[in-house]
């Protein structure tokens, strides 16, 4: 059973120029590493030789896909093989000519991490020490809403206690009539890397992902069952020297598909058994959203926004 949605999501390096507080790449043990054109396309093509229900390529995952040389003609590539694509980015490389080439290849929207709205702020959440990175990008931004374009331009801000708490009502100010969309959060765990919300007593036996969540390709081809494990530790199988009937067919997809039918994770050794993402409650995790209401933000994913939780 292929998980029915309309979304892959390509992971096309491991690499990223940041070190966010909110991240944990430091407990990252995969290969920090590009996939190739070549390889992208190979796989993309496996995919959509054997089924016809995708019909969006996000290109995201664990590291920043604009330090992918070609990133470009992955793209061009997506489009002509009639993807609409979509881009998770953290901007720092985002100029004004390359959004007209990323707007010119129909890319449906670029999602940007902008976790601050000071440079002092802004360095210290992303992890960096670049004195003009923050007024670059936000002036960069600011010329890109302001201009004709067809490709949407959505803000993440997420809130960390202590560090950029007090910029957040500056920030929505600033953004919320620019950026075709903006959304506030509250940081999310990385299962067993970082820990932010308390996983509850009374959690629901799944999250959606195993049964309506997007097709997640790591950089090495391999499939991944979900977007926080950052370390493969839920990895169904390889995509390049396997079919997609038989990755979903493997024994480990079988077994999250058990344990997220019946609640049951006990002894199972999941990494979902102890996941925030199965919180019964939800509502805290969202502060502001410019455009969706907020109970039902919680459910889509935050890329095509397909409801994945009923």
């Amino acid at each position: 059973m292929i998980p029915k949605n309309s979304e892959i999501r390509f992971e096309v390096t491991t690499n990223c120029n940041y070190n966010c507080t909110i991240c944990c790449r430091r407990a990252l043990m995969r290969r920090l590493e590009l996939m190739s054109l070549e390889t992208f396309k190979f796989l993309l093509d496996r995919i959509t030789n054997e089924t016809d229900q995708y019909s969006a390529c996000t290109f995201s995952g664990f590291g920043e896909p604009m330090l992918d040389p070609t990133l470009i003609q992955k793209i061009e590539y997506a489009t002509k093989r009639g993807m609409k694509a979509l881009i998770l980015t953290n901007a720092s490389l985002l100029t004004m000519e390359k959004f007209r080439q990323f707007n010119d290849l129909g890319v449906i929207s670029i999602r940007v991490s902008f976790y601050g709205n000071s440079p002092t702020v802004y360095n210290k959440i992303h992890g960096i020490e670049d004195p003009y990175a923050f007024n670059n990008i936000k002036n960069t931004l600011t010329e890109i809403c302001r201009a004709r374009r067809n490709t949407k331009i959505l803000l993440t801000y997420n809130v960390e206690k202590g560090v950029n708490e007090d910029d957040e009502k500056q920030w929505i100010e600033y953004w919320k009539d620019k950026a075709d969309l903006i959304e506030v959060w509250r940081p999310h765990n990385w299962v067993y890397g970082k820990e932010y919300r308390k996983v509850q007593d009374k959690l629901v036996p799944t999250c959606g992902r195993p049964f309506k969540g997007p097709l997640q390709i790591q950089v090495d081809g391999t499939v991944n069952m979900c977007c926080f494990d950052f370390n493969g530790k839920l990895t169904l199988g390889d995509l390049k020297s396997q079919t997609l009937r038989e990755i979903f067919d493997s024994p480990i997809y079988k077994k999250i598909v058990h344990c997220h039918t019946t609640g049951d994770f006990e002894s199972s050794g999941l990494i979902c058994e102890k996941c925030d993402q199965r919180n019964m409650d939800k509502s805290n995790v969202m502060i502001y959203n410019s455009k969706f209401d907020i109970t039902e933000r919680v459910k889509r994913v935050s890329t095509t926004y397909q409801e994945i939780v009923e």
